[in-house]
């Protein structure tokens, strides 16, 4: 451990009395060792990225040790996912949800001797897509051992000031592609889905495709997110689209104020993070136009959440903004 960062730690464990609700002072230093060596030990956004540097740069914001704590003790509940995570995703949902909904619609027997090369042969006949920019589906093919041929961002083809003929000359177009390339199925992947905006807008794109078999998987995903695409499937009725996420954040992750009823309480220390990130908002972005309104994020979401190739918007401001020269970030954002 980096010096400064020690002598932090020496100073905070000479208080005699912190809330109850924080961390014993050895145990979180302990923690943010194992962050820096096997978990955090990397963030594209960032290419001379050092855990550490970045947390104590990220300290230095506030300054009081009250203050300093409490940003330390929030990363006991911060999620982060690192490349080797992020590769299991991948690997889960080709093991998971997509050999199991290619058994279903394909009514395949899973006693066959020979489903392993039958659930090859399928994937063949599969479409692997994205649907934003944000999804490395060639990573998802490298990992999963099998050659990448052709792929999409369904999310780049949406284009609100289309009209109607353009749309439909544009799902022509793909669909003609996909007669071609004689593909029977589709999968479509996005890497973080948060509240749901930008999933939804691509589902009902995907919704006048009813020739093809849809599956759509986010690989990580808000509780908010997963009520509101659920939702909005139920209502539309997509009959040839599933969706099935592989990791849900829980509700205790998640700082929202439209929490759900069974999903109110949140953790002391959290409530203290909340009423923190609220009350400094305007000292994290640096003007104070809109008040404390953008303090959970986009959406409102409230997320405590990175990967190693982004952190998104909607986790809180408290922690990826960098537009403003001011504050410094401990996860700096790559917006898109």
């Amino acid at each position: 451990m980096v010096q400064r960062l020690q002598e932090l730690f020496i100073e905070i464990g000479k208080r005699k009395k912190w809330p109850e609700c924080y961390e014993n002072s050895v145990i979180l230093r302990s923690r943010i060792e194992c962050y820096a060596e096997k978990l955090m030990d990397s963030y594209d956004p960032a290419p001379m990225w050092n855990f550490q540097l970045y947390l104590l740069n990220w300290l230095d914001n506030v300054e009081t040790m009250e203050e300093k704590f409490l940003l330390l003790n929030s990363l006991s509940y911060f999620v982060f996912f690192n490349r080797e995570q992020c590769n299991a995703l991948y690997l889960e949902a080709l093991h998971g949800p997509i050999f199991k909904w290619l058994i279903d619609i394909n009514d395949l027997n899973i006693l066959d001797e020979n489903i392993d090369e039958i659930l090859s042969e399928k994937i063949e006949t599969t479409f692997i897509s994205a649907a934003t920019d944000s999804t490395d589906i060639s990573t998802m093919h490298h990992i999963c051992g099998f050659p990448m041929k052709r792929t999409y961002i369904w999310h780049s083809f949406i284009n609100p000031t289309d009209d109607e003929d353009e749309i439909n000359r544009k799902i022509d177009s793909y669909k003609n592609d996909l007669h071609e390339w004689k593909y029977e199925q589709i999968v479509v992947l996005e890497d973080f889905v948060g509240s749901g905006t930008q999933s939804i807008e691509v589902i009902d794109f995907l919704g006048k495709f009813p020739e093809w078999k849809i599956l759509f998987i986010p690989l990580v995903i808000c509780p908010q997110g997963d009520i509101a695409i659920t939702e909005h499937l139920y209502t539309k009725e997509y009959n040839h689209i599933s969706y099935e996420p592989i990791s849900k954040l829980p509700w205790e992750l998640i700082l929202a104020d439209d929490r759900l009823p069974d999903s109110n309480k949140l953790p002391d220390l959290l409530n203290k993070l909340k009423e923190y990130a609220r009350n400094n908002y305007t000292k994290v972005i640096g003007t104070e136009i809109g008040g404390s309104e953008g303090y959970l994020g986009y959406k409102k979401t409230g997320a405590l959440f990175a990967k190693y190739t982004n952190c998104p918007d909607n986790t809180l401001p408290l922690y990826n903004e960098k537009e403003n020269k001011n504050w410094n970030p401990l996860f700096p954002r790559s917006a898109r």
